[in-house]
């Protein structure tokens, strides 16, 4: 890794997407869900009508290329690719950016997270499987369909796994942040709240 790269370094959990093909729309397919150590760009409080707010970190991740992975599996090697480090474009912004909602200072605390989104997703995933009827599947080939959706999800989900090993080996020397305090990062900041109106 590049030593003169100076952003906070975190964990945060990773969505990892293939692109998809004509059935889906080319639209990105989730992989799975892993932990990985991430560049932090920035941090903004997202404020909504109702008066709730949410934190959002743009990050960048060293790698999360999984199709390169697949394939080099495929060919018997397993390679990662190169890692990314936060880049800037001709307007001055950095590139590539990723949106995580959390960061984690342990390596534990974001598999918990992980793998909450993974058992989350692959709910999700097996909720939209059609109920069996006459006109469609019959039951024995709906839990036939069911358990092989399954399965592929956690074939993958293994792979997944695997790059997740090998990203944590290749990010050893990138050390995670502590929170330093200075005086001007004492000031609390007040969520706002829609004034309630005077009857």
């Amino acid at each position: 890794m590049n030593k003169e790269i100076n952003y906070p370094i975190k964990y945060a959990v990773l969505e990892l997407k293939e692109k998809g093909g004509y059935l889906v729309g080319y639209e990105d397919i989730t992989q799975g869900f892993i932990v990985s150590k991430c560049y932090v760009i920035e941090s903004d409080i997202v404020y909504n009508s109702d008066g709730s707010n949410k934190i959002i970190h743009k990050v960048v991740f060293p790698f999360n290329n999984i199709e390169k992975f697949k394939n080099s599996l495929r060919n018997g090697r397993q390679n990662i690719g190169e890692a990314e480090v936060p880049k800037y474009d001709a307007c001055g912004r950095i590139y590539p950016i990723n949106i995580v909602t959390d960061l984690f200072d342990s390596y534990e605390s974001a598999k918990v997270a992980a793998i909450e989104r993974n058992e989350e997703y692959i709910r999700n995933l097996l909720s939209k499987i059609p109920a069996p009827s006459p006109a469609t599947l019959s039951i024995v080939n709906w839990q036939k369909y069911y358990e092989e959706s399954k399965q592929k999800f956690e074939n993958g989900l293994e792979i997944c796994n695997l790059f997740e090993q090998l990203i944590l080996t290749a990010t050893e020397d990138m050390d995670i942040s502590e929170e330093v305090i200075t005086d001007k990062q004492k000031t609390f900041v007040k969520a706002l709240r829609p004034i309630k109106k005077q009857i």
